[in-house]
Parts: structure tokens; C-alpha cells; sequence
């Protein structure tokens, strides 16, 4: 399936607008981890990295289950 130029864009829209909501929960959680919990900055770090690797690593697989899955 070929898209057309419009609809490229289109999807590189949807992905910032996700990005940026990823982004500020991401700071947020990072302010909750550091300042209220008390957790090392490098701890909040390399937690967040391991889950967006894990994500990385997730969402092909995923991906692959949905489009080979028949339903009505």
C-alpha cells in the first residue's frame, strides 16, 4: 500500500501531537520520581529508557499479531 503525500503528513501530525503529551507526562513523572519520591535522577532515567526500549522492542510484535489476526 502506497500513501499519498498527504497522508504522510497527516500521520507525522498525529505523531507529534503524541509525542508531545508522551513528553509532558514524561517530565512530570520525572518531577514526582526526583522531588516527592526522592528516587536518583539516573534511576528515573534508565527506568524511563528501559520502558521506551521495551516499547521499541513491544509494538512490531504487536503489530504483526493484530494484522495476522482474523475476526468478523
Amino acid at each position: 500500500m502506497k500513501l499519498t503525500r498527504s497522508q504522510t503528513v497527516a500521520f507525522g501530525i498525529g505523531a507529534v501531537g503524541k509525542d508531545m503529551v508522551y513528553a509532558l507526562s514524561a517530565t512530570y513523572v520525572m518531577y514526582f520520581y526526583q522531588d516527592i519520591l526522592g528516587l536518583s535522577a539516573t534511576f528515573v532515567g534508565l527506568i524511563l529508557m528501559i520502558a521506551r526500549v521495551f516499547d521499541a522492542l513491544n509494538d512490531p510484535f504487536m503489530g504483526i499479531l493484530v494484522a495476522k489476526t482474523r475476526t468478523r
